[in-house]
């Protein structure tokens, strides 16, 4: 759905500070929006006083245009810690305007103040690129990103922008996820597409991957059906070249077969509703899938799917892009959040997070914070790739009411 289960791309574009009119909201009847009701008001694994639930129902209800139900599930968010802010959700424009709406975000703010301690990495000098997936090179120092322009471009610290993959070369449609093969010099980049658009009718959905040094494509793993359309996030595991991929639609994951060139189903749909970022663990056991209200381990030999435990005030959901990082896992919350840069510290067997740290959030330079990229002992990432002012069919805006897209650094160690 188009709420806080963020799809990047195509939920990202949901996203928007645009302010909207309480008389232009038009409720929606849809059947599975009063099931998704029913679904988390009776959920009997779920807290009843879980602001992510709380959340849900509110964009639930906020669908229908429901103001006093959404304004009174806003407020129970706003008096539970985890720091949810819907101030830029624009299921919630139509009551953006109210005082009531305001105070609630105000509250959400006051205790939960900002935190920066990033600093400039790279520019990329393409106002209008609209990326949602980044990886970074350390080999060659050089930052991949891809765009709904159904292309790839590179920077390094000339800030001189370079296409690696020219407009829907190859087959290639809009372009999710990426993730740098180190060891083989390869990008492995995710190709998605959505909605019946006309330039689209020939891209290939699936996985595409990419020799750094020639810049040539080496192998285009195609999803089995229509149905894949909606391919979100990418891993590897360094030691076999197998690539996982995420299907945010179906909840599912796919590996990539190097026998036929496709992709096979690894976990089926509905294992993990909305799954995202995806990362594997560094003894490769362990693949860590972010999903609509948690993060989940699968054991990558028996593809048992289990969520990982946390305490109470540890909030996991909707992370958009995540990475291990020393029995960590590193990512930004965006979906229930304008952008936060969150870490969670798991124990030794993996399988349960201890405890939560805001890496920083609230940046003045945060324009939809998207994914990142590890190098070495810092987490890259987009501060804003303004994806929100992307809509699929329409013009893009004018470059001047653009800007050039920063890519921030963090240090991760201590």
């Amino acid at each position: 759905m188009g709420k806080p289960s963020i799809f990047a791309l195509v939920l990202l574009a949901l996203l928007t500070t645009t302010k909207s009119p309480e008389a232009q909201c038009k409720p929606s009847f849809s059947d599975e929006t009063d099931a998704e009701i029913q679904r988390l008001s009776e959920a009997p694994k779920r807290n009843p006083a879980d602001p992510v639930l709380l959340y849900n129902l509110a964009a639930d209800y906020a669908a229908k245009c429901d103001r006093a139900k959404t304004l009174e599930l806003l407020r129970k968010v706003a008096a539970l810690p985890g720091g949810l802010d819907p101030s830029e959700y624009r299921g919630f424009a139509f009551v953006r305007d109210r005082p009531e709406f305001k105070a609630i975000v105000a509250r959400i703010r006051q205790a939960n103040p900002a935190k920066v301690r990033s600093t400039p990495a790279f520019v990329i000098k393409e106002r209008d690129l609209f990326p949602e997936g980044m990886a970074y090179a350390r080999f060659n120092g050089r930052v991949y990103a891809g765009s709904v322009k159904r292309k790839i471009i590179w920077t390094d610290s000339s800030g001189t922008v370079h296409d690696l993959v020219t407009v829907a070369q190859d087959g290639l449609a809009y372009v999710a996820g990426l993730h740098v093969d180190e060891q083989r010099k390869q990008l492995w980049a995710v190709s998605s597409k959505f909605g019946n658009a006309p330039e689209l009718k020939d891209a290939i959905v699936g996985l595409f991957q990419y020799d750094l040094v020639s810049g040539k494509v080496l192998k285009v793993f195609k999803a089995p059906n229509a149905s894949s359309g909606y391919l979100n996030d990418v891993t590897l595991v360094p030691s076999t070249g197998v690539a996982y991929t995420t299907n945010t639609a179906e909840g599912s994951v796919y590996s990539t077969n190097a026998k036929t060139n496709t992709l096979d189903r690894f976990l089926p749909p509905g294992s993990v509703a909305g799954a995202n970022g995806i990362a594997l663990g560094d003894d490769e056991k362990f693949l860590f899938v972010a999903g609509d209200f948690g993060i989940f381990r699968v054991d990558v030999n028996t593809k048992k799917v289990v969520e990982l435990s946390k305490p109470a005030d540890v909030i996991d959901a909707s992370m958009d892009g995540l990475y291990f990082y020393r029995g960590s896992l590193v990512g930004i919350q965006n979906g229930i959040h304008p952008g936060r840069v969150m870490r969670f510290y798991l124990d030794s067997a993996l399988g349960s997070i201890t405890r939560a740290e805001i890496v920083e959030t609230y940046n003045p330079e945060f324009e939809n914070p998207t994914t990142g990229s590890l190098d070495s002992d810092s987490f890259l990432f987009m501060a804003n790739p303004q994806l929100h002012r992307w809509v699929p069919g329409k013009p893009a805006p004018p470059l001047a009411q653009l800007h050039d897209i920063h890519i921030l650094r963090i240090a991760l160690a201590h």
